[in-house]
Formats: C-alpha cells, structure tokens, sequence
C-alpha cells in the first residue's frame, strides 16, 4: 500500500517538473456496480458499493493530461437465490481496494475521454450470508475472505466525463481486472461500472 503511495506522488511530481508545475489537484466520489466476470454461478447481481480518494491532473498540453488519482472503492458481487417452502437466500461478497489508476484524459471543450492501467491493493475482503425460509427465521453469517483473494488486483479503466462550471466534473468508468480476484485459481475477474462527481482545485 505504501508502494502505491508513493507511485502516485513519483507520477505527480514528474509530471509538474516536465511541465512547468501545471498541475491540479482535487477529490471524486461515486458509486460502484460491481460485479465478477467468468462467474458462472445463477443468480448473481451487482453489489452497490462507495469509491473516493483524491486525484492529480497534470497538462501535458491544451488537449491531453496525466491523471493518476488515488481511491478507496468496494467491488464485489452478490447471489439471491430462491427455492421451496418460501426459501430465499443472498450472497454478498464483497472487496474493498485502495485503487492507483493512471490515466491519460484527452479534452474536447470541457467534454473528455481517459483510459489507463490500474493497480489496486487488496484492504480486505467478506462474505455474508442470510438465508431464510416461510417456517425459519433470517439468519446471517459473516466470514472472512481474506485469505482466498489476491493481494495485488491489476486492471484497467476506460471512461468519459464533462467538466461543468465552479471546477466541478462527472464521468462514468468502466473498470476491469485482467487477472483472476481468487487466489485459488480461476477466471473470476473484477468487472465494475463507476458514476462519478468530482472537484479539481484552480484552473
């Protein structure tokens, strides 16, 4: 975690000591829809989860710039099940990442497109549980997944956004892994759709 830390601050600083020290600084939020992809099981559904953090954007010209942001994001999946006598059941499994995207934004008139390698850190990782039935009473479980998710998720992120009036902008991302989430093997791989609000500090 430290490493990405210090990734983003090297990313910054170089590119301010190439451009003259152009560069902003600011913070998004938004929501995650998270799911996995080459996860043949019925019934899953997206998990809603938070993403925030703070971001850089260093103009490399009038039109492209450097943006490596730093972010705290959920990802994960969820599972409901039905069956006899009134059973349901839901599955929430879910990730929470410290992301480092480095993108490159290239600018039309306030309207741009980014796209860029992402590296994210595994914080820690939990299942729930809740199962109940017409004669049986909800029951929860929580467990910890930790242990059976990689550490080191790499991925990448495409999207588009608009900056408006008072330096305010919101996008929607594409987020996805291009390696198995599982320790154990497989192809289950983060796959999440982020809608954006974000402010950049000067001009």
């Amino acid at each position: 975690m430290k490493k990405i830390i210090v990734c983003l601050g090297l990313l910054t600083g170089f590119a301010a000591t190439a451009q003259g020290q152009n560069v902003r600084y600011g913070f998004r939020a938004g929501v995650n829809l998270a799911t996995l992809t080459n996860y043949n099981v019925v019934g899953v559904r997206r998990l809603v989860g938070a993403t925030a953090g703070v971001m850089a954007d260093a103009a490399l010209s009038d039109k492209l710039s450097l943006h490596p942001e730093l972010l705290f994001s959920q990802k994960g999946l969820r599972l409901d099940a039905t069956g006899p006598n009134g059973f349901s059941s839901r599955t929430q499994t879910g990730f929470n990442y410290l992301d480092l995207p480095v993108l490159l934004r290239l600018k039309f008139q306030g309207l741009y497109v980014e796209a860029g390698p992402q590296a994210g850190y595994l914080l820690n990782a939990e299942t729930t549980d809740t199962r109940s039935s017409s004669t049986v009473l909800a029951t929860t479980t929580t467990t910890d997944a930790t242990e059976y998710t990689r550490r080191l998720d790499l991925g990448y992120v495409v999207g588009v956004g608009y900056q408006l009036p008072l330096h305010l902008e919101v996008g929607v991302r594409y987020n996805g892994g291009i390696r198995s989430t599982y320790s154990g093997g497989g192809q289950a791989r983060n796959s999440v759709v982020q809608f954006q609000l974000g402010y950049l500090f000067g001009e």
